[in-house]
């Protein structure tokens, strides 16, 4: 997750973008790795390996785009960077997902079923290319159940040699592919 007014920024986005097309408002963050769907207790053991195994790195957004996946209605592309395509790979190992599909980093905008031709129409008007950077310095773990409206951050990791908690990856349990 981003923090300060980058963070600002992005929620008061979602938060317009969920009431012109009355979607869902949710809190601007990058899936690590979703659909975490063992006891809480396993979860959370592994969630604190895994902040151990990654080191802080830098989340560079870059430009908008969508799918018809309604995690993926709209959102931001992230820079397949070494170090963010590593953490997922541990993430994969931790949890033992090997057969997920490829990762695709992302920073959704918006969640949702909405036609391309209305998505085409959204992209320029929230901007079609974002350099915007962030730096994790810690994990959330998050219960994704039901709506986005109930979930809510279950614990915070810090990352290994991480100074203070300000910006975050998130691994969401019993998430979909959102993000």
């Amino acid at each position: 997750m981003p923090s300060g007014d980058l963070y600002e920024a992005l929620a008061h986005t979602i938060l317009r973008l969920s009431r012109v097309y009355r979607t869902p408002a949710f809190e601007p963050h990058v899936t690590l790795l979703g659909e975490l769907t063992e006891p809480e207790a396993e979860v959370l053991s592994k969630t604190q390996h895994l902040a151990s195994l990654i080191r802080p790195c830098e989340i560079r957004l870059s430009r908008a785009d969508y799918l018809s996946d309604y995690f993926r209605c709209l959102f931001l592309r992230v820079e397949e960077t070494k170090p963010v395509m590593e953490a997922n790979l541990k993430a994969r190992k931790v949890f033992n997902r090997y057969r997920d599909p490829k990762y695709m980093p992302h920073l959704s905008l918006m969640y949702g079923s909405l036609g391309p031709g209305v998505k085409e129409t959204i992209v320029p008007r929230v901007g079609d290319y974002f350099d915007k950077r962030f730096e994790v310095r810690s994990v959330h773990l998050f219960l994704t159940e039901d709506e986005p409206r109930d979930w809510y951050r279950v614990r915070e990791f810090p990352l290994e040699t991480a100074e203070k908690p300000d910006a975050k990856l998130c691994a969401g349990e019993d998430e979909g592919s959102e993000g």
